[in-house]
């Protein structure tokens, strides 16, 4: 699941927040391959990097494996050092800037959150279930938690829910579409007809970066959601399609890329291309991390 988050980030790293498909079909020949981002927002940034996404799961991974523990205060902590360090090489979005501004005036983490009504708050929660929970539903609050530490708008804590549930069920051994139409019994609001309008679109002809730009290609929850749901939708056994497609549509592609390589990760869905893997520039730290973390669990 961690791998697979980081992976969906990777792949998008080339034409992420590009929002002219054509652009991304001229300038990309291969959107199955990691890639140079060709945005503005990237650089310093290469093939097999993350966006400032998979950058902000990694400092919560290496959290995890040093503390054993999710412990918002010290990952706060981290969080914010990793953003005030000379060394950082990545790209402080808006929620991450009024999340620093807040902590800076005394606000406690989980009250720090800006906002911010992206997706990007509810992709980063796979290298949690990592950890020995009681239960689920501890597991599910400390996705909620970690969601709200930059983003406090309460659909995307509940995007973060919905999607850390359908993985649950996943990782249970539920197939993919099983887990959405389970955990979508309990939604309500928005999120009940974002998920109504993945589950039309996946069935619709027409190619997937038009359907996936008719939900919405910009970092809001709505369009984000109902693409995700879409491509899980649309290719339940085949990450390494839906992965691709998502890259390809463009926008923002890496919030939906890692939480579908997360939900991809949990379940037996066959292996994503070696090269992927291979290819991640963090690879050797990512695996020493995951088996720090899963040695003290």
């Amino acid at each position: 699941m961690v791998k697979g988050a980081f992976l969906g980030d990777a792949i998008s790293l080339g034409p992420h927040w590009i929002y002219d498909q054509e652009e991304i079909a001229r300038t990309i020949a291969r959107p199955d391959q990691f890639n140079d981002p060709i945005s503005r927002y990237h650089p310093g940034k290469r093939a097999g990097d993350f966006t400032h996404y998979g950058d902000q799961m990694l400092v919560l991974l290496r959290h995890l494996a040093e503390v054993g523990s999710f412990d918002l205060p010290l990952y706060a902590k981290a969080w914010e050092a990793y953003w005030k360090s000379p060394d950082t090489i990545s790209y402080c979005d808006g929620s991450t800037k009024d999340t620093l501004a807040h902590l800076g005036k005394g606000i406690p983490p989980g009250r720090a959150g800006a906002d911010s009504h992206d997706l990007a708050g509810a992709s980063k929660i796979a290298p949690l279930f990592l950890l020995r929970w009681d239960d689920d539903e501890s597991l599910v609050a400390a996705c909620r938690s970690l969601t709200a530490f930059t983003h406090q708008d309460p659909e995307v804590i509940g995007a973060s829910e919905f999607f850390a549930r359908v993985a649950l069920e996943v990782r249970n051994g539920s197939a993919i579409p099983a887990a959405i139409t389970t955990v979508g019994e309990g939604l309500d609001g928005r999120l009940r007809d974002w998920l109504a309008a993945a589950e039309a679109s996946a069935s619709a002809a027409g190619n997937d970066a038009a359907l996936l730009k008719a939900h919405g290609l910009s970092c809001n929850v709505d369009g984000g959601f109902a693409g995700v749901c879409h491509l899980l939708l649309r290719y339940p056994d085949d990450a390494t399609m839906a992965l691709a497609e998502n890259a390809k549509a463009g926008g923002d592609n890496a919030a939906r890329g890692m939480i579908l390589g997360m939900i991809y990760g949990a379940g037996d869905v066959g292996p994503l291309p070696g090269d992927w893997e291979s290819g991640l520039n963090a690879r050797k730290e990512i695996s020493a991390l995951i088996e720090r973390t899963t040695a003290g669990n």
